[in-house]
């Protein structure tokens, strides 16, 4: 099937950064519904409260009555068949391509995350303090926190305007940062010197620090882009380009599915770039990275 592009899917979505990161556990299969409980062995109810029936990611948003009757309210159009909506890969181009109704002034293609969440929070609510919310309530809260939120910002980013960030690498554009980063290995110590160069239209920022208790290669390589990733959020850096000669690492990050040893890291990056503006990351070539190697070989040797 076609690669499920995550950053035009979740991490460039017109929403909050805690909707973006609730979205990519939803992906993920990492929302703790009864099903998911069960099979992590903890000792839960696996139906839902509501109705009694097995409760997977699917039914709680999508197949359970009180989810279709806050969908039949939704002002989306064309209206949206939850019933169909078995795999959300496929259907989710579908779901956020439907056009928001006036007169709730929100941006197309922004409202279906809000419900998503304005379900999930609602859910919480009625199995942890038994408090039910009407379907219209539940609707009603998605519109005001997605309308609140489209008013905070500066100018929201019309769809196409997002699209051409997603496609266009930030260093074709003013005010772009490239972040190259690298990392150095010892076996022998398990200890890992990062490096990482910011280049911005001022100069370049060189940064290097030293971890232990690293067990792989691949994992350094990772903690070398969590810090830049890191340093870019703490720098208030909002458009970047991260680059690495690592091509597991930059396939894990594009991809979403982390090999187990990353999987934690990879994590980690994801959720801090969800407060970025625009975000990719790409390969290149090791001699096109030797800044951020000669950091990474610096970092290790004073140790």
């Amino acid at each position: 099937g076609v690669e499920f592009n995550w950053s035009k899917n979740v991490w460039n979505l017109p929403c909050s950064p805690k909707v973006k990161l609730f979205v990519w556990k939803l992906f993920k299969g990492a929302l703790p519904v009864g099903e998911r409980l069960i099979e992590r062995h903890i000792d839960a109810d696996p139906n839902c409260k509501r109705c009694g029936v097995s409760e997977s990611i699917i039914h709680l948003l999508f197949h359970c009555r009180f989810a279709q009757q806050v969908w039949r309210l939704a002002p989306l159009v064309p209206e949206v068949d939850v019933r169909g909506i078995i795999d959300l890969e496929s259907s989710w181009t579908m779901l956020c391509s439907a056009q928001c109704l006036p007169p709730t002034g929100i941006v197309s293609g922004s409202l279906v995350p809000w419900v998503l969440w304005s379900l999930w929070k609602a859910r919480n609510k009625f199995v942890f303090e038994g408090h039910s919310a009407s379907p219209e309530h539940t609707l009603s809260s998605a519109i005001g926190l997605a309308r609140e939120w489209s008013n905070n910002q500066d100018k929201p980013a019309s769809t196409a305007d997002r699209l051409r960030l997603i496609h266009n690498p930030p260093s074709d554009a003013p005010n772009s940062v490239v972040v190259r980063t690298d990392a150095a290995w010892d076996i022998q110590t398990e200890k890992a010197g990062l490096g990482w160069a910011i280049f911005t239209a001022e100069g370049i920022q060189q940064h290097r620090e030293v971890s232990s208790f690293v067990h792989s290669p691949l994992l350094a390589e990772g903690m070398a882009m969590r810090k830049a990733v890191s340093s870019c959020s703490a720098l208030e850096i909002r458009t970047v380009r991260f680059e690495s000669d690592s091509v597991q690492l930059i396939k894990a990050l594009n991809s979403g599915k982390a090999v187990l040893e990353l999987y934690g890291v990879i994590s980690d990056i994801l959720s801090l770039v969800a407060n970025f503006e625009n975000v990719s990351f790409a390969w290149i070539p090791r001699e096109r990275n030797s800044l951020a190697d000669n950091l990474a070989k610096m970092a290790l040797s004073v140790t």
